[in-house]
């Protein structure tokens, strides 16, 4: 053998195991590769998984953000509107406080003028309380008095009425007298002279009577009939009222008339009039009985 051959032999020798020196961890490193690949992918399609479901979450999450984010705003929107409420009320408040401020500052000048006036008033109450219990008893004697005038005015007036009665009466008798006195002087006048000496005076006809108490009234109604005037007063037989009975017509003091009832109902009566010293019209008052 030559020993190039030698020399070629012991070269592929040794490559032959430096060769298999580097196949076999080569081989080995390849597998090894090959189970890192299989788990990196198998990881790889784990953390796809985990990515989507990630993405999913955080779809869902973003949309919840969204929903809460416009809740927020609103909330918000409501706040500052709130706030810009309490804003407005709180500068009215001030507003309100700085006149209630000037209204104090006027009530306590005013209160200051009261306080100053109430000591006048004080002063003036002690001196009018003084000229009080010095006029008191002028005021009870004045009491006094104005009790007796008044009962002596009581006094006065029943005599003034019954004096005005008198009055009527005595202008009835008169106007009576009066016409009894032209009537026989017109008879006497019609007697032959020879005659006058056997006249006798009398009167057949039925005498008017007079109430035993007071009976008072108005004419409501006058009437002309054959030249007698006719009356209906507002006073009847539940007033006591009976025919034949007399009333004195007047008009505020004066005497205007007599006139005596003839028919009697329980509210009203009516009469003719027998004297009169004046005309007699509706609103003439009607009075007999005691004076």
């Amino acid at each position: 053998m030559s020993p190039l051959t030698k020399i070629l032999v012991v070269f592929v020798t040794v490559m032959s195991v430096l060769l298999v020196a580097l196949v076999v961890p080569y081989v080995a490193q390849t597998e090894d590769y090959a189970s890192q690949i299989t788990t990196h992918k198998s990881e790889a399609a784990a953390a796809k998984v985990s990515a989507r479901v990630a993405e999913q979450e955080k779809s869902a999450a973003l949309e919840g953000n969204s929903k809460e984010s416009a809740l927020l705003n609103q909330r918000v929107t409501a706040l500052t509107k709130e706030m810009n409420q309490l804003r407005e009320q709180a500068a009215q408040a001030s507003s309100n406080v700085l006149q209630g401020e000037r209204k104090l500052a006027q009530l306590e000048a005013e209160l200051s003028r009261l306080s100053a006036a109430a000591v006048q008033d004080a002063n003036l109450l002690t001196i009018t309380t003084t000229d009080l219990k010095e006029t008191r008893q002028q005021l009870v004697d004045s009491q006094t008095k104005l009790v007796q005038l008044g009962d002596r005015n009581n006094e006065l007036e029943s005599q003034r009425d019954s004096l005005n009665r008198q009055v009527r009466r005595i202008g009835e008798q008169m106007v009576s007298l009066e016409q009894d006195n032209i009537s026989l002087r017109d008879s006497l006048a019609k007697v032959p002279p020879q005659f006058r000496s056997d006249l006798s005076t009398g009167d057949t006809a039925q005498t008017p009577i007079e109430s035993n108490v007071a009976i008072a009234g108005t004419i409501t109604v006058v009437e002309n009939s054959a030249g007698t005037q006719l009356v209906q007063v507002d006073v009847g037989s539940k007033d006591g009222v009976q025919e034949n009975m007399k009333f004195l017509v007047h008009r505020n003091e004066s005497y205007v008339g007599t006139f005596v009832v003839d028919r009697v109902e329980s509210a009203i009566a009516a009469g003719r009039m027998t004297l009169s010293n004046g005309q007699v019209v509706a609103g003439d008052q009607v009075y007999t009985g005691p004076y």
